[in-house]
């Protein structure tokens, strides 16, 4: 872990360990999206789109603690704005994400939850510029470790 942490393009660009830990969260965040998604389409057969939104609300408050205090350090005390910017930023997230489910689903035949893998992945650099650039963007009370 340390010859990571240590390596030089982390030491001569921090924005790539603020990635690798967004990455990282969003990893354990997608892991509570889907449980949350599987649990509703395989046991209680909910339509895969109402599924996806309840999944991603359940998972942005997750989401949101560890970004703020974890990846971008914040320890600004503007909670509820930076919730807004982040939940914003979040639900256009989840149109992206929903189109793309939709569409990969419908038009091309994927099946949901590879379509749903796939537009994770790409709405991953969405969260991340718009957070970093927007919610928890650098100025006072923000560390880039």
């Amino acid at each position: 872990m340390n010859k990571i942490k240590n390596h030089r393009y982390i030491l001569k660009y921090p924005i790539l360990k603020q990635f690798a830990k967004f990455c990282l969260v969003g990893f354990f965040n997608t892991l509570v999206d889907f449980s949350v998604y599987l649990f509703l389409t395989r046991i209680f057969l909910v339509y895969f789109i109402a599924a996806n939104i309840f999944s991603f609300l359940v998972a942005v408050s997750f989401s949101f603690i560890l970004n703020k205090y974890w990846t971008f350090r914040n320890q600004v005390n503007k909670i509820k704005s930076q919730y807004f910017k982040f939940f914003i930023i979040n639900v256009i997230g989840l149109g992206i994400n929903t189109s793309l489910l939709y569409f990969l689903v419908v038009y091309f035949h994927l099946s949901d939850l590879l379509a749903k893998a796939l537009a994770i992945g790409i709405v991953l650099f969405w969260n991340f510029g718009l957070n970093k650039l927007w919610t928890f963007r650098p100025g006072k009370g923000i560390i880039i470790e």
